[in-house]
């Protein structure tokens, strides 16, 4: 199989912790409201709630405590590892998450990434203002492929890498999808390879017999811990 693109989710894949909005609702002391709205809104309508978050939650609150989470987000072990691999094997990369486009910045400086998409958050006078809507909860899938597109890759030469049910549509579409340290059987079923958490670097051992096992490489799902 020849991979040329290697999409990925960004929370609990590229970097440690499940959730960056859920985590900047407990600083800013909005957990229990963010958490209602988002079990109203986030698979029917994630620009209503994403609207609905800024304007009742968090518009006109200091965007420091924002941008310290920002900044104190770390690495998944193997992340960099990863990535000066797909530097030497000349594969691009790109990030498709529901997080903040801030985050998926700093890793794109970073890590060398080639295209990114996320949610951004407008700041202005050192607060939060707005939010500008890149990537939808259940429409990942359709992100992905205007990524391909532009890079122009076909889906079967792209690899992705996510942790969640939001991630299925996109790991359906790819060649090689792959879920790291996910709780959502459904992403599980549809994926050739799962790998535990810790095991992010053994994304290049898939990403090198893949490559060597050439067009005939048949998709069937096997997972690297069993």
């Amino acid at each position: 199989m020849d991979i040329e693109l290697v999409i990925f989710d960004m929370d609990g894949v590229l970097f440690q912790g499940d959730n960056f909005w859920l985590d900047l609702h407990r600083e800013y002391g909005t957990d229990e409201e963010g958490v209602k709205l988002a079990n109203s809104y986030l698979n029917s309508d994630y620009v209503m709630l994403a609207e609905l978050v800024i304007e009742r939650l968090w518009k006109g609150r200091p965007a420091s405590v924002f941008e310290r989470l920002v900044e104190s987000r770390r690495y998944n072990p193997g992340v960099q590892e990863v990535f000066e691999f797909l530097h030497r094997r000349g594969l691009r990369s790109a990030i498709v998450s529901t997080g903040p486009y801030q985050l998926a910045e700093r890793a794109q400086s970073e890590l060398g990434i080639d295209e990114i998409r996320g949610n951004r958050l407008i700041i202005e006078s050192g607060m939060i203002s707005q939010v500008e809507i890149m990537v939808r909860e259940t429409h990942k899938a359709e992100v992905g492929r205007r990524i391909m597109s532009s890079q122009a890759v076909d889906p079967a030469r792209t690899a992705f890498v996510g942790d969640s049910y939001g991630d299925v549509a996109l790991a359906e579409l790819v060649g090689l999808p792959v879920a790291y340290n996910s709780k959502s059987a459904e992403l599980n079923d549809v994926c050739k390879y799962t790998l535990r958490n810790g095991e992010f670097a053994m994304l290049i051992g898939i990403l090198e017999n893949e490559m060597r096992s050439g067009p005939g490489n048949s998709r069937v799902r096997s997972r690297t811990t069993d």
